[in-house]
């Protein structure tokens, strides 16, 4: 029988989670004119890159181009530092304050790639009043920073939901994702001023709902496998029951840290939350697959208390044996000493092919007249290969 000890989920290892797997794939976007008075000027804002060509941002983040004499944008992933693109072609649909920009090299080796497949909220009773929201962007002039919300209301003029994430200038454009990594639109402004007086959290982001209405979604849906990264969100509620038949194997705990899978999920954003005894995975079922390669934690604790001798020390030899999880093959054998007292011997063999991996060591107590104890406590990592 196998007993799981569930913790709650964190809001900010969501954001942690959702910053590690996104921050590439948000870029900071620069537009440079140059008036037909010989005037400069410069704005820009934040945007989200789909495939590895285009770049899903704002119209109002990007100038004009006939209100120029000379006009380029760049775009930069992951750090307004990063080595620009340059962008070849601007798409618009003005009417939703979209645009589209069109990269004039792939960004495919920049590690966005990597980050596929992004699901995608286009049912807003997918995310309803009070989901939680975190914002990607460049703010003012800094470099890439994440903030988190709620969705305040989705009965906007224009289909805009309504949110209390800190946006400022430099924001607009970024993209804004659900708790587990699902994104819901993109950043477009906010409220600072009514009636002569301030006003503050009362911002709006596009959501996907609008976005895919628009006439740009068609260069999105166009986009060739395996480029594409934007995939409908499929909200899965499997049975532990169930799920376990699929992938038991794959289940370890970690002390206040709940339930993790992290190999599974084909590098989806994930986060599995408690709700009567089931596991709630919200990511498709399609996405479970055998990694080839898992590492497995094993945590070793054992104290020698006898003292069967009167005069002298006791010694015995201990063994603990990690089999392999089923269809994979141990190849390696690893262990960490946490603390220890009279552990000599100590060894790890990987036997019988792969199908087991031996932990072994010896312990050593003193005299029943001094009555010394001997222990060990470990980790031990096996790294296993999927063997078909």
């Amino acid at each position: 029988m196998l007993t799981l000890t569930f913790a709650p989920a964190r809001a900010d290892r969501a954001a942690v989670q959702i910053a590690a797997r996104y921050n590439v794939r948000t870029v900071h976007v620069q537009f440079v004119g140059v008036m037909f008075n010989g005037k400069q000027e410069v704005g820009g804002g934040s945007g989200l890159l789909i495939g590895d060509s285009l770049v899903l941002t704002n119209s109002h983040v990007i100038g004009r181009e006939e209100n120029y004499k000379t006009f380029e944008v760049d775009a930069r992933l992951g750090s307004r530092n990063a080595n620009p693109i340059k962008v070849m072609a601007v798409h618009r649909d003005d009417t939703r304050d979209l645009a589209l920009l069109e990269l004039g090299q792939p960004a495919g080796n920049s590690g966005g790639a990597s980050r596929c497949p992004m699901p995608v909220i286009d049912d807003k009773q997918q995310a309803p009043m009070g989901t939680q929201l975190y914002l990607l962007g460049y703010p003012l002039d800094l470099d890439l920073s994440i903030s988190s919300g709620l969705i305040s209301n989705q009965n906007n003029p224009n289909g805009r939901w309504q949110t209390d994430t800190v946006m400022n200038v430099g924001n607009s454009g970024g993209p804004a994702f659900n708790e587990f990594g699902a994104l819901l639109g993109i950043a477009v402004g906010g409220i600072i001023k009514w009636n002569e007086a301030q006003v503050s959290g009362v911002n709006f982001i596009i959501p996907a709902t609008v976005i895919t209405a628009s006439p740009l979604y068609n260069m999105i849906a166009a986009i060739p496998q395996p480029s594409v990264c934007w995939t409908k969100w499929v909200d899965t509620t499997i049975s532990f029951e169930n799920w376990s038949k699929l992938n038991s194997t794959h289940v370890q705990t970690q002390a206040n840290a709940g339930v993790k899978i992290p190999e599974i999920l084909a590098g989806a954003i994930h986060t599995l939350v408690p709700e009567d005894r089931r596991l709630i995975v919200n990511v498709p079922v399609s996405q479970l697959v055998e990694p080839k390669q898992i590492d497995r934690s094993y945590t070793v604790d054992k104290t020698k208390d006898d003292h069967p001798v009167v005069f002298a020390e006791h010694s015995a030899d201990y063994t603990q044996t990690f089999p392999a999880e089923p269809g994979y093959r141990i190849t390696g054998c690893k262990w960490h000493v946490e603390t220890a007292n009279g552990a000599s011997n100590i060894a790890c063999a990987i036997n019988d092919g792969g199908a087991q991996a031996r932990f072994t060591y010896k312990l050593t107590s003193g005299p029943a007249v001094d009555r010394y104890r001997g222990w060990l406590g470990a980790t031990v990592n096996v790294s296993q290969v999927l063997a078909k």
